[in-house]
């Protein structure tokens, strides 16, 4: 009966090993984008009233007011670079995300709820 229960516990410990292993190549091959994420980084320049601390206007604009629709295209603009003319940053920002990821992105913008 010992030499039973030492083959049942090795056998289980084999079987678990090889499903940690197979769940871990499972996250492995899994993509490291994360939507919600990036729409919380959109924090950083983005801020949610539209203001700096000394409540002068920033020529950065609120964008947690528009559609998943709307910053979507909104995103795509700034990517082909033709909105605006002066943008900086934001076309080197989202320069390789494909479509599905911007929409992914200004879905996760739009739902986010942020303090105004």
């Amino acid at each position: 009966m010992k030499f039973s229960s030492l083959k049942l516990a090795a056998f289980l410990l084999t079987a678990v090993a090889g499903l940690s292993q197979a769940h871990a190549q499972d996250h492995a091959e899994a993509p490291l984008f994360d939507a919600t994420a990036l729409a919380h980084s959109c924090l950083n320049c983005h801020h949610a009233n539209g203001t700096q601390a000394s409540t002068e206007r920033m020529a950065i604009p609120n964008i947690f007011n528009h559609s998943a629709e709307t910053n979507y295209q909104l995103l795509v603009a700034f990517q082909q670079e033709t909105l605006p003319p002066n943008t900086t940053i934001m076309n080197r920002l989202i320069g390789a995300f494909n479509e599905d990821e911007l929409k992914a992105i200004a879905e996760a913008v739009a739902k986010m709820k942020v303090a105004q």
